[in-house]
């Protein structure tokens, strides 16, 4: 019995050594998830504030203006359609077609391709993202929201130029046409004003920050001289 007792004591050692290790591992791993978390620096933590804010507004803004687009569309071609010929004369009918139709593409557009961010590693992740994915979510996250506002500016001034040439020169009805314009040029600034931008904003800030002027010394014609350089 006693050489039985003495056999297991070191293997009995030996489990309770290898729990323990397995337990320190365990914690130091957990600790290891949460470490940088504490150790987010400025630059990271604009990140994650600017693509958590834009990503938290892309979704109601979407949302929003869908409808506010699917309301303009029925209503305008609701009145267009249904209305006595007593309260609107054929040229305002048609200035409503068009804006039912304007209406109907952004409406459109908003549910086809909506705003969305790429936060993973962000938000609250417990799995933190590295340096290098946080700027490529930035850098990803401005160049959508650049170019949904160039979208939004810039196609809706073309549609809304072929607007005003259809009711002008089409129809004759210039009055109507600018009407139409300036109420679709007003509804299309209101809605890039209002989009998310904080990543793009950021990315701008980010990259003008790194413009610097540096002074080196240089010989021209056996000369001591400074030559500026920079980088945009």
């Amino acid at each position: 019995m006693l050489a039985r007792r003495g056999d297991r004591g070191p293997r009995a050692r030996r489990l309770t050594v290898l729990t323990v290790i397995l337990s320190a591992t365990t914690v130091c791993d957990g600790l290891a998830w949460a470490e940088p978390r504490g150790k987010l620096t400025h630059e990271d933590l604009e990140i994650d504030t600017a693509l958590c804010e834009d990503a938290r507004r892309a979704g109601p803004w979407d949302t929003a203006w869908a409808a506010t687009f699917a309301i303009a569309a029925v209503g305008s071609a609701g009145i267009a359609t249904f209305a006595p010929h007593t309260w609107v004369d054929s040229n305002r009918r048609a200035g409503l077609y068009v804006t039912a139709a304007k209406a109907t593409i952004g409406a459109v557009d908003r549910l086809i391709d909506p705003l969305h961010f790429d936060t993973v590693g962000l938000c609250g992740d417990p799995h933190e993202a590295s340096v290098s994915a946080r700027n490529a979510l930035l850098l990803k996250a401005a160049h959508r929201e650049r170019n949904g506002l160039a979208l939004e500016l810039l196609g809706g001034l073309a549609l809304n130029t072929a607007g005003l040439l259809y009711l002008g020169y089409g129809r004759g009805s210039w009055q109507t046409a600018w009407i139409s314009f300036g109420i679709g040029t007003a509804v299309g600034v209101a809605s890039a004003l209002t989009s998310p931008v904080q990543a793009w904003l950021l990315s701008r800030r980010r990259a003008e920050s790194k413009r610097s002027l540096a002074m080196i010394g240089s010989i021209v014609s056996d000369r001591p001289g400074l030559a500026l350089v920079g980088t945009w």
